[in-house]
């Protein structure tokens, strides 16, 4: 007797929540299907009843990880213009997100692991960085004719701040970096 349609979408729920953390702590390379199914309680040759390969289980776990990851989770922060911009920074500059307790950022847990990969994840990562900076520039612009530049320039801050912080062994260095960080975006936002 099949499974109902539910229970395939549970399954599918599971691989990719178990997808996105083994991915963003490990990488591309070192993570494999065999781990990502056990963890998720499914046997590895389930695995193909949902995805047809590897590569194509890291698009959707990236994109389900910006989904339901730190930039988006604060979003929706019941502010708006400079303060709503202030509470995104404060979500996502900070060493909760550095430390990837809460909903890490495929943007800037991926980013060196995604320069390697095939042009089908590069473009995912393409989009979900261009998603990023259209909300910013939607949300958060009280300016009409701001260039998209210092948008550009706040979002590869962001991420930026948030990748080096994770690569450095210097925590007060760390805390430092997203401090100046979200001050200079602050400030590029404002037209300062």
């Amino acid at each position: 007797m099949p499974y109902p349609a539910e229970h395939k979408q549970q399954s599918r729920q599971r691989i990719l929540d178990s997808a996105v953390r083994y991915f963003l702590q490990q990488g591309y390379e070192k993570t494999g299907i065999s781990e990502i199914m056990q963890d998720a309680g499914l046997t590895h040759g389930g695995f193909y009843a949902h995805f047809s390969s590897k590569g194509e289980l890291y698009i959707e776990a990236m994109t389900h990880a910006a989904k339901n990851g730190r930039f988006t989770a604060h979003l929706k922060n019941g502010k708006q213009g400079q303060a709503w911009f202030q509470g995104v920074l404060e979500g996502y500059l900070n060493l909760d997100h550095v430390e990837g307790e809460e909903h890490p950022c495929p943007l800037a847990f991926l980013v060196t692991d995604i320069a390697t990969r095939e042009s089908d994840v590069r473009h995912a990562y393409t989009r979900i960085y261009k998603s990023m900076n259209r909300y910013i520039s939607r949300q958060a612009m009280e300016e009409p004719n701001r260039p998209s530049d210092d948008i550009y320039a706040v979002t590869a801050m962001m991420i930026g701040g948030v990748a080096i912080s994770r690569a450095i062994d210097d925590p007060k260095l760390a805390k430092r970096l997203l401090h100046s960080c979200k001050q200079i975006a602050e400030k590029l936002i404002a037209g300062d």
